[in-house]
């Protein structure tokens, strides 16, 4: 197949099937990939020649985690989209769900964060998505900023308050999702457990 693609990028000739003559061509190739394609011809997976006749003009565009300030934006767009579909109107996110957002990894890209914004559109009759509304595995993933001279316990509690935080203030979920009980708990949140030491 990519010697077939290669006489045409050359020759500007293709042979339909039947045809007795071949047909000139012109158009203008745009090709996109999610590999390395100087990986695969250094491991001969892909021909050299193919790839320098393709290779005229490269625009490579970053991941989403590398590119935080189009997620606003991208989010806008699928929720009207999704939105319009269903007949509803576009929700409201809040500033919590936006920073969420902001701060995940995002290793299923762009097609991930338009999957999660159709979701929350169909699952959600609010008018507003707020944090319970997104899936645990983002709730919890997104990195604090680091806090210099903090102890174990008071890192212990700022995760604790997260989790808490996570579900709306509800301390018997928060309670389930630790493994600890309401007591525990309670203890856990005390202003002792939260005091900054500084030197």
């Amino acid at each position: 197949m990519q010697v077939r693609l290669l006489r045409v990028l050359q020759d500007r000739f293709i042979e339909p099937l039947g045809a007795v003559e071949p047909i000139r061509v012109d158009v203008r190739v745009v090709a996109a990939t999610n590999k390395s394609l100087s990986k695969l011809v250094r491991a001969g997976k892909f021909r050299e020649d193919l790839f320098f006749r393709l290779n005229v003009i490269t625009i490579t565009a970053p991941p989403l985690r590398e590119r935080p300030e189009d997620i606003g934006v991208l989010i806008t767009h699928f929720a009207g989209k999704f939105a319009e579909e269903l007949g509803k109107s576009a929700p409201v996110f809040s500033d919590d769900v936006l920073q969420t957002l902001t701060g995940y990894t995002w290793p299923g890209n762009v097609r991930e964060l338009e999957n999660l914004i159709q979701r929350l559109i169909i699952m959600t009759d609010g008018k507003k998505i707020e944090s319970p509304d997104l899936p645990s595995v983002m709730r919890f993933s997104v990195m604090p900023d680091f806090v210099p001279f903090r102890s174990l316990a008071e890192e212990e509690t700022a995760y604790v308050r997260r989790v808490l935080a996570s579900v709306g203030g509800n301390k018997s979920k928060a309670a389930e999702i630790l493994r600890i009980d309401r007591k525990t708990l309670r203890d856990k949140l005390k202003p002792e457990n939260d005091k900054m030491k500084v030197k």
